[in-house]
């Protein structure tokens, strides 16, 4: 589902996100993230979203509430699911700016903001809505030593 007011040059691939509240999930991706919201579309009793699109980080993020009488009575919510299998990255100018954000506007970390070895500056939080995501600032490129020992150092067949 699309709206009118998405630009015609949309990503071919762009995440779609089940959400409990998709007014608040609305608001958290534009605090934290700086998202813009690009169109929208209510029920029409106007109680819930059956469609949002936010413009963040080049691309499109659209979402909706969850409606689990359309999917066989389940919830499809991360937080419903006991979590999620799939991490949304954001390759950003300033990591720890939004990364401040981020956890101002509610994010929980799930793995620490740090320098790492493949040459990010890279941190994973979850969001409200209990979705995965990983912010990094590219610093350096890594030659492929550093990556192979990085690799071997912080591989769990390493440990």
């Amino acid at each position: 589902m699309t709206t009118n007011q998405e630009p015609d040059a949309r990503p071919s691939l762009s995440p779609y996100l089940t959400v409990d509240d998709a007014r608040a999930a609305i608001d958290f991706y534009q605090r934290a993230f700086g998202a813009t919201l690009v169109g929208q579309q209510a029920t029409p009793d106007g109680k819930k979203l059956l469609h949002a699109c936010l413009a963040l980080g080049g691309g499109l993020l659209m979402l909706s509430d969850d409606f689990p009488e359309m999917c066989g009575g389940e919830s499809r919510t991360p937080k419903a699911l006991g979590g999620t299998a799939v991490t949304l990255h954001l390759a950003l100018p300033d990591v720890d700016a939004t990364w401040t954000r981020a956890v101002e506007a509610g994010a929980s970390v799930e793995l620490p903001l740090a320098d790492q070895f493949w040459g990010d500056r890279y941190g994973v939080v979850v969001d409200p809505f209990g979705h995965r995501w990983s912010l990094a600032t590219r610093k350096k490129v890594a030659t492929q030593e550093e990556l192979d020992a990085g690799a071997r150092q912080h591989s769990p067949a390493a440990t």
